[in-house]
C-alpha cells in the first residue's frame, strides 16, 4: 500500500490507516486459527464418579448400594434399575440376586471406577463364639487395633453359651474387610466369622 503525503495527512491518521490494512490483511489468519481451535476435539477429562461405580451407557446416574450385601470395592458387582431410585448396585453373590435376575431387562453392567477408590463402605460381619468374659471387648480390640471405625455392635448368646456377634464396620475395600475377618478368626474362643449376605 502506498500513501502519499503533501502535508496534510498527520502521522496518526497514517498509523490509523495502516493498522486498518494490517487487521484486514491478517482477519482471515484469525478466522481461520479460532476455526481450527474450535473443530479440535479435545480430550474431556471424566470425573470419577462420586459413588465409585460407573454404570455403563449412563453417565451422571443416581446409584445406591443394596442393603441386603452392602458391597464394597473388589467385589464383582451388578446393577438392577429401580422404579425412580436410580441404580441399585448388587454382590454378585447376593442372596436376593436370583430374585432380581428374573427381571433380567432391569439388569445392567456396573464396575468400580477403580480399585483403589476412596471411600468408605458399611459391611455387616456375624461372629460365631464360645461364649466368655472379655470376649466382646477382644473382638473389638482387633476391629479398632487395625484403625476401622464400627458402626453398630449386637450380641446374643444362647442357652448353650454360643455368642453371635453381629457387627457393622466401614471399609474401604475388601482388602481391607478380609484383614479385619482374619484378625477376629484370631480371638480365643472365636470358631466362625463370616460377612453377611
Amino acid at each position: 500500500m502506498l500513501l502519499y503525503g503533501f502535508g496534510g495527512i498527520s502521522p496518526g491518521k497514517i498509523i490509523t490507516r495502516l493498522l486498518e490494512q494490517y487487521n484486514k490483511e491478517h482477519e482471515e489468519d484469525i478466522i481461520e486459527q479460532k476455526i481450527q481451535e474450535l473443530t479440535s476435539t479435545k480430550q474431556v477429562v471424566k470425573k470419577p464418579p462420586k459413588s465409585g461405580v460407573i454404570v455403563e451407557g449412563i453417565d451422571n446416574c443416581l446409584v445406591k448400594f443394596s442393603r441386603c450385601c452392602n458391597p464394597v470395592p473388589g467385589d464383582e458387582i451388578i446393577g438392577y434399575i429401580t422404579k425412580g431410585r436410580g441404580v441399585s448396585i448388587h454382590r454378585t453373590d447376593c442372596v436376593n440376586m436370583q430374585e432380581l435376575l428374573k427381571d433380567d431387562n432391569r439388569i445392567i453392567d456396573v464396575r468400580w471406577y477403580n480399585q483403589e477408590t476412596k471411600g468408605t463402605y458399611n459391611v455387616d460381619i456375624e461372629v460365631l463364639s464360645n461364649d466368655r468374659t472379655g470376649l466382646l471387648g477382644d473382638v473389638l480390640k482387633e476391629i479398632t487395633g487395625l484403625k476401622i471405625n464400627i458402626m453398630g455392635v449386637n450380641t446374643k448368646t444362647s442357652k448353650d453359651r454360643i455368642a453371635t456377634i453381629d457387627i457393622t464396620i466401614e471399609v474401604e475395600n475388601t482388602d481391607q474387610l478380609n484383614k479385619v475377618i482374619k484378625a477376629i478368626r484370631k480371638v480365643d474362643s472365636v470358631y466362625e466369622v463370616n460377612r453377611k449376605k
